[in-house]
């Protein structure tokens, strides 16, 4: 595992070094909040909300 190091100009950050896995676990933490504050934003804009089991049998699933 690369050890994730800061590069800096002008001692300021601008760029991060790090593993590549590490990377993808990040940005798929990232996906999930995103995801996770559309659902309840989505939920909370309607008034009426069908649940998975509803919607599976309306469906007829």
């Amino acid at each position: 595992m690369i050890k994730t190091q800061i590069v800096k100009e002008n001692n300021k950050p601008v760029a991060v070094i790090m593993d590549y896995k590490e990377y993808v676990r990040l940005r798929e933490i990232e996906q999930e909040r995103k995801d996770y504050h559309s659902v309840t934003k989505t939920k909370a804009a309607n008034k009426k909300w069908t649940g998975p089991e509803e919607l599976k049998k309306d469906l007829g699933l």
